[in-house]
């Protein structure tokens, strides 16, 4: 059996962390009127941060993915991440979408937490891995920050 070569692997896991970015973006925009109308709370970055910050943050999940996975491929740890993933997803049309705010923050927490997790198991396969999840975590808790201010001025 033939084995896949290394950059190929890469760009798939690659892809796969764009995944959040391609199912959210049709319900960002079909909400801007709504979001354009919230109170924001001080240090909300212009709208084209965001696109932006995620399209960095996305790669970064990639090719931490693609370390981590490359070492040792794990039930746990693919489930731990595909759960984060996962959890992402959901973070756009609940914010957005339903316009839940209240959820949209306890989700925030739910992925931080799940994310130590994460962390701890790449750590274990890859450091470098699980160094690269750092500039996400942080991103999801100035997101906590801007979530929260936003859903206790509205």
């Amino acid at each position: 059996m033939k084995k896949t070569p290394t950059l190929l692997k890469l760009f798939l896991w690659l892809l796969i962390c764009q995944i959040p970015s391609f199912l959210g973006a049709h319900v960002v925009y079909a909400n801007m009127g709504w979001y354009r109308l919230l109170s924001k709370p001080p240090l909300m970055p212009p709208n084209g941060v965001f696109g932006a910050v995620w399209g960095i943050l996305y790669i970064l999940l990639g090719v931490s993915a693609f370390l981590a996975f490359r070492e040792k491929l794990n039930g746990k740890t693919l489930a731990l991440f595909t759960g984060q993933l996962a959890l992402n997803i959901c973070w756009t049309p609940l914010f957005f979408g339903a316009q839940n705010l209240l959820g949209a923050l306890l989700l925030l927490l739910a992925m931080l937490g799940e994310l130590t997790y994460l962390f701890r198991a790449f750590w274990k396969i890859n450091r470098t891995a699980a160094y690269l999840l750092l500039p996400y975590c942080g991103w999801l808790i100035f997101a906590l920050y801007l979530t929260t201010g936003v859903w206790w001025l509205n």
